[in-house]
């Protein structure tokens, strides 16, 4: 088949949002400003490459069935330096995509990459695309039951997450532009090897087309915030009357946890403190300063001003994580990981931190432990949990249901063990996320730095038996402690990349698994009771508690299995 078709230059032009983030950076840095604008089509690439992957997977109008794919060769005229293209009609737009395919995978996945095309069915004319909103707009003429106001809000998160993408991968390119190691070798030489580990996803979630939303926040509070930027953050510390917050723990009580987590902070609370302030009336909230300047405020102000809020002058040095409000300090500090309420709208949700999650991670916590000690199954596998130690949340009895809701979620602080205190010296601590991110100036992948690692230590011949062998270590591990909890004790722990660290030793294998995060995990009420654990204690409006195996067996396939 050779297509004679007419190529159709465009102009490109900033949006809105890019134009401020340019204007913002040519105000900071000029030669970064240049690069955000050089980069702008590659960064607006990366977004449409993701939605286009997923309207493919969900076969969404029709993508997967439909599509087919061709020779690149018969697109000579084009930009394609791959050998196939995916290509998508849209027969009620009349118009066709073509997205150049990089890879091919199980669960009939498949990647492309930009630059991307489409043909106007009926002049044959071909042109570049050059933002995702092209795309979107042929679907909801293939589906314009679509349109609607979720729709609306869907294009312009698609113009932020691009206009992000952009922000983003522009600052990579600037900072790391005298770098040429391999990625690996750059985290594992840093101070702080885990929170290097995070920065480095410098695009985020690899499926979602909001992977770079940060709607709520302009381009000065991106750059302050976001972990991509490695800029420490001052959080706030508040102390909250004890009669408007609820606590839970895993071991001592609230109070005296924190005092162990920060030993030196009473101390420098009280030399700021009048000598009569009554430290037993309240407790200690870590406050993202987002969430203290834009909502603390505003709907929290009447608490305030009876001084049943109240903000301290000191503040804890602490630094970004992948998932904005997760936080970590930087090592040697072993100061715990603490998760936020942010109101801020990041890769499809509203970031606020739910009742159940400050109240239940302790007692999840708890439970974890006892099975993880007790039952023999699990001291086989290279795998842990880590530890949620403390949890608070704003509560007030006397507001009405919704808005109770609504504001107890809005300020709370969840206290996670340094996993720096769970780790031998020598192994390296890392995201999971991370081992398949890369940088401009070098391609080779963490994960491919590892195997070959392995490969030499262990004398194998060849990189692909070194592949298989590695990765079965890795699955091992990580099975071995999510299956059994789910077919056992019908515990579906979320454990996907985001949601572990990983140790590698010397040689290149993985050393230990560590879980963390069990807000969005879930739980067979009834099994986990008939092998012994009540789950009485959990919060009134548990969302974890189910009665659906179908729901508990979703949870640990979905996650874990697609992204081993």
């Amino acid at each position: 088949m050779n297509l004679n078709l007419i190529f159709k230059e465009q102009t490109l032009k900033f949006n809105k949002e890019e134009q401020e983030t340019y204007l913002f950076l040519q105000q900071h840095n000029n030669d970064w400003a240049n690069i955000f604008k050089e980069m702008i089509l590659q960064g607006r690439d990366k977004v449409t490459q993701r939605l286009v992957t997923s309207m493919h997977r969900e076969n969404l109008v029709k993508a997967r069935t439909q599509s087919k794919k061709i020779l690149s060769r018969d697109l000579i005229m084009l930009d394609i330096s791959t050998t196939q293209i995916l290509e998508i009609p849209f027969p009620q737009a009349k118009q066709t995509l073509y997205a150049p395919i990089t890879g091919e995978h199980a669960f009939d996945r498949i990647d492309v990459e930009g630059p991307f095309y489409i043909k106007d069915d009926i002049t044959n004319t071909i042109t570049r695309v050059h933002h995702p909103n092209e795309i979107l707009e042929c679907i909801l003429i293939e589906a314009p039951d679509l349109k609607n106001a979720a729709s609306d809000q869907f294009q312009q998160d698609l113009i932020n997450s691009a206009t992000n993408m952009t922000f983003a991968i522009s600052y990579q390119a600037l900072s790391m532009q005298h770098d040429s190691a391999p990625l690996f070798n750059i985290i594992e030489n840093s101070q702080d090897s885990y929170l290097r580990s995070e920065q480095a996803i410098i695009e985020g979630h690899p499926l979602h087309p909001g992977a770079k939303l940060r709607k709520g926040l302009n381009a000065l509070q991106t750059f302050l915030y976001s972990s991509e930027f490695n800029q420490p953050i001052k959080l706030k510390i508040v102390l909250i009357h004890s009669k408007l917050s609820r606590t839970m723990s895993l071991s001592k009580d609230y109070d005296t946890t924190v005092h162990q987590l920060f030993p030196d902070l009473i101390k420098q609370l009280e030399n700021e403190f009048t000598p009569n302030f009554n430290f037993n009336d309240y407790h200690i909230m870590i406050v993202h300063p987002w969430q203290l300047d834009d909502v603390l405020h505003s709907d929290y102000q009447a608490e305030v001003d009876k001084e049943l809020i109240i903000e301290a002058k000191h503040t804890l040095d602490y630094y970004a994580g992948l998932s904005f409000r997760t936080l970590v300090p930087k090592y040697p500090a072993m100061s715990p990981h603490i998760k936020l309420s942010t109101n801020v709208h990041i890769t499809g949700e509203i970031r606020t931190l739910s009742e159940q999650t400050t109240h239940n991670g302790p007692l999840m916590t708890r439970i974890l432990n006892d099975i993880l000690k007790k039952d023999v199954i699990f001291k086989s596998y290279a795998s842990t949990i880590i530890d949620e130690v403390a949890g608070i949340h704003f509560y007030n009895e006397q507001d009405e249901a919704d808005y109770q809701t609504e504001r107890s979620e809005q300020l709370g602080t969840l206290f996670r063990k340094n996993i720096y205190q769970m780790i031998p010296q020598e192994v390296t601590p890392m995201i999971p996320s991370s081992l398949v991110a890369t940088y401009p100036f070098n391609n080779e992948s963490p994960i491919v730095t590892l195997i070959k690692r392995y490969q030499s230590a262990a004398s194998l011949s060849d990189f692909e038996s070194s592949a298989k062998s590695w990765v079965e270590t890795y699955s091992k591990a990580l099975l071995g402690l999510v299956i059994p909890l789910v077919t056992k004790y019908g515990i579906a722990l979320e454990a996907h990349l985001q949601n572990a660290i990983a140790t590698f030793r010397k040689d290149g294998l993985l050393d230990t698994m560590y879980i963390r995060d069990f807000e969005g995990l879930r739980i067979d009420k009834a099994q986990l009771n008939e092998m012994g654990y009540s789950t009485s204690h959990f919060h009134e409006k548990s969302r974890i508690l189910t009665d659906s195996k179908t729901s508990v067996f979703t949870k640990p396939f979905i996650l874990p299995f697609k992204t081993i």
